[in-house]
């Protein structure tokens, strides 16, 4: 999944851990996907990095109090996939290339076709149907955006308000729970 506008609030080049907003319900949200089974595994472009706007250890330090936050609601995360590249660079790991996440799908023998990628942007939808994954689209962060978008795509994307309504794809029922 993605980081910005997925997990926590996306404010555009994020890089003061201060700055880190976890959505409502987020933490519930993800605590119920980890209990279902699934691994919880994020992706994220952080072009600031490679345009000069901050530093890999101003990322890091953002990562540090994102997974702080989480691990208040018993979420842990599997991997971190991190393109630092200024999207000039073309590097094989910036997203819409799938290339980190099918080699997270080796390590981790993840059956890719039984996975999903929740994003917000293009480069999020993109990435997952190359990688032969199930896109999901938040319509939070730059969704609202990418959702005029979404008829270009041949493949079926799941389209959600809200990381929470994400649920409805791994449960039988719509009683959607929600602590924050």
């Amino acid at each position: 999944m993605d980081r910005d506008g997925v997990i926590i609030d996306y404010i555009p080049y994020l890089s003061q851990p201060e700055q880190v907003k976890i959505p409502q319900c987020a933490g519930s949200t993800l605590k119920q996907w980890q209990d279902a089974g699934y691994l919880l595994i994020l992706y994220t472009n952080q072009s600031g990095v490679g345009r000069g706007y901050f530093s890999l250890e101003d990322v890091e330090a953002v990562h540090r109090r994102v997974f702080h936050e989480y691990q208040k609601f018993g979420v842990f995360f599997h991997d971190l996939l991190l393109c630092p590249h200024h999207p000039s660079e073309n590097c094989q790991c910036r997203k819409p290339s799938p290339y980190l996440l099918l080699e997270a799908s080796r390590k981790y023998d993840i059956d890719i076709a039984q996975s999903f990628f929740i994003g917000d942007a293009p480069s999020d939808l993109e990435c997952a149907i190359k990688a032969g994954c199930q896109p999901v689209l938040l319509l939070t962060g730059r969704g609202k955006s990418t959702v005029k978008q979404i008829n270009k795509y041949s493949t079926k994307i799941a389209v959600f308000n809200q990381l929470y309504e994400t649920l409805e794809l791994i449960k039988n029922h719509k009683t959607l729970e929600c602590s924050r």
